[in-house]
């Protein structure tokens, strides 16, 4: 009866012990699962080249990587050329010359396309950027000002799914399957996609724990990211109508790594709501860059959502004499 007892003690004590070990195991492999799935997602193109004749295309993508490995440092410039022909021969695709493949007619913003076409007073032929640019179509930012403006530019997403469906919209601006960097030099981050949700994580401060709760509705992969500057470099893009910035909870952070006094971009709209400091922290960064806000736009449900900002030389000056 005494070892009875004293086996029960032990086993009771020794469950929560090693339903720890479980869980710190699960963690790990989980976390690995995750580096690995993203790596085969990023190379199974390459990868499925390189059992036929495309094996020159899987040796490239692998070239591509390492060399991705070496730039992606703080030692790397936004504005190195080496860095810039990178993102112009393999992050790159040109402007569609096919006819529009969309559903949706008009403008399918939630008003932020129209502040902007009136702001202009209509203007053609006007310059636009946009991340995350989503399928190039649903609640698109820029897609009336393409089709009803003549305007082009640059539209960034950095989810492969929607990346193809962007793609197949046939678009009329350079696209863009990669991200906005939130640090002043090219780096990769993970991915984190729910329904149409992106959100992206540095690797390095990631509390796998946390996010990997709800795994099984949730995809994650690595992303290669640029900083906008090297974006607007790259596509010679220098002078810029108007920036859509959505990248839930980013925002802010992709905002202080752009050199201001070295681009020209006019008006600039940012959904703030997930940013973590909030719109007041937002607001207070661009006016210290010399924009001002100028109408907040709310979401298809009349949530607090967007702000559009205009640079200040912009604006109209009112004569307090």
């Amino acid at each position: 009866m005494p070892q009875k007892c004293l086996f029960d003690e032990l086993r009771r004590w020794a469950r929560p012990v090693v339903l720890c070990v479980v869980m710190f195991a699960y963690v790990v492999v989980m976390s690995l699962g995750v580096n690995l799935l993203s790596r085969n997602i990023t190379s199974a193109e390459g990868g499925r080249d390189a059992e036929g004749p495309g094996e020159g295309r899987a040796a490239v993508a692998r070239t591509l990587r390492n060399i991705m490995h070496d730039l992606n440092n703080e030692t790397t410039q936004p504005d190195d050329p080496h860095l810039i022909q990178i993102i112009r021969e393999n992050f790159l695709e040109p402007a569609s010359t096919q006819p529009y493949f969309l559903v949706l007619q008009m403008d399918p913003s939630d008003g932020q396309a129209k502040i902007v076409d009136q702001f202009f007073k209509h203007k053609r032929n006007g310059v636009f950027v946009e991340c995350g640019g989503y399928d190039g179509e649903f609640l698109s930012n820029t897609v009336f000002l393409e089709r009803f403006r003549g305007w082009t530019g640059l539209l960034i997403e950095p989810e492969p799914a929607n990346f193809k469906q962007l793609r197949s919209k046939n678009r009329k601006a350079i696209i863009s399957n990669s991200c906005l960097s939130v640090k002043s030099h090219p780096s990769e981050f993970i991915l984190k996609q729910e329904t149409y949700v992106s959100e992206i994580f540095d690797p390095i401060n990631i509390n796998w724990s946390k996010l990997l709760r709800n795994f099984q509705n949730i995809d994650y992969q690595q992303v290669q990211c640029f900083p906008l500057y090297s974006f607007l470099l790259a596509t010679n893009l220098t002078s810029v109508d108007y920036f859509s910035l959505d990248v839930e909870g980013q925002e802010l952070n992709v905002l202080k790594t752009v050199p201001w006094s070295r681009v020209d971009i006019k008006v600039v709209s940012v959904e703030y709501r997930h940013v973590v400091e909030g719109k007041d922290a937002v607001t207070a960064y661009l006016a210290e860059q010399g924009y001002q806000s100028y109408v907040d736009v709310p979401d298809s449900f009349g949530h607090p959502s967007d702000t559009v900002f205009v640079r200040k030389d912009l604006l109209p000056t009112t004569n307090t004499e």
